[in-house]
């Protein structure tokens, strides 16, 4: 008998198996290319949109542009066409991402909706702009969605 062959194990015993933990609902994965604020920009619309679809509105427009400005979300609630505003921040240290909506920015944001609802033909219809706020906290953790309805 070769002792090479035979030799006795000497390794540690394998640790105990620890129980699964149920991962987070995964975000979804961020757009690549632009600067890292275009990126969370991008995933933080796109999880809005996500949440907004989930609670019975439906996505009109994306990203919608004119000479006066942009509209991040257009979106349908019953009857009425609701602008949504996203803010997202990577954490609280700038505080509430809904904190940098100002009563000028909000009025801005009703302008844009207004060009927008006579570009389209949707003058006769209610309109409303609501704001979005993610603040997404510890790596791989579900990002906090805050929607505030009417800010404008």
């Amino acid at each position: 008998m070769n002792d090479a062959l035979h030799t006795p194990n000497t390794a540690a015993p394998a640790a105990p198996a620890v129980p699964a933990v149920p991962a987070a609902p995964a975000a979804p994965a961020a757009p690549s290319g632009g600067s890292h604020n275009q990126r969370l920009g991008s995933l933080g619309e796109r999880i809005a949109e996500r949440q907004l679809v989930a609670t019975g509105l439906s996505t009109l427009e994306r990203n919608w542009r004119c000479r006066y400005g942009e509209l991040d979300l257009i979106m349908k609630d019953g009857d009425t066409f609701v602008a949504v505003e996203v803010k997202t921040r990577s954490g609280t240290g700038y505080g509430s991402p809904l904190e940098a909506i100002t009563p000028r920015k909000a009025a801005r944001l009703r302008r844009l909706l207004l060009e927008w609802s006579t570009v389209t033909g949707n003058r006769a219809r209610p309109l409303r702009v609501d704001a979005v706020g993610v603040t997404f906290g510890s790596p791989g953790g579900a990002p906090q969605v805050t929607h505030l309805r009417a800010v404008a």
